[in-house]
């Protein structure tokens, strides 16, 4: 990411309601001052995101990932995921997590959203109840790297 590329994923960020509520941004913008992310690049214009964590020396972390809704299911995030993967592998890491919301949540979007994890091998660690909020819990998923 570039110094002068924040606002506009934080501007995607924002088109992504239905994913990223707005008290949601606040943590975005929190998470880009300290963490690495990736953009996706579609000429001059940012259409996904992708901020993440070191944990341990053998763990890295996907903090958020977002895709412009009209780019959705074209492998723009296949190919983030990937650049990630490659990155963190060079730098001894050996696990990847994410947390999303939990299939114990009826809420549509984020079907999509777990699909695409586990058709790129990540598995169920388990699931933390009323973590984002009460009744709304979390699906924490890792992938074994290399």
């Amino acid at each position: 990411m570039e110094p002068g590329d924040k606002p506009l994923v934080l501007r995607l960020a924002k088109s992504l309601s239905e994913f990223f509520p707005e008290d949601v941004i606040r943590l975005i913008d929190e998470s880009l001052k300290k963490n690495p992310c990736f953009v996706g690049l579609l000429g001059d214009e940012i259409v996904g995101f992708l901020v993440w964590a070191y944990r341990d020396p053998q763990t890295a972390e996907i903090l958020w990932m977002g895709i412009k809704e009209d780019y959705h299911g074209l492998g723009l995030g296949t190919m983030m995921l990937e650049s990630l993967e490659r990155q963190i592998e060079r730098n001894g890491v050996t696990k990847l997590v994410v947390s999303t919301l939990s299939y114990t949540v009826d809420y549509k979007p984020y079907e999509k959203v777990r699909a695409f994890y586990y058709a790129r091998g990540f598995k169920s660690l388990g699931i933390q109840q009323d973590y984002y909020y009460e009744g709304v819990d979390r699906l924490i998923l890792v992938k074994t790297l290399g």
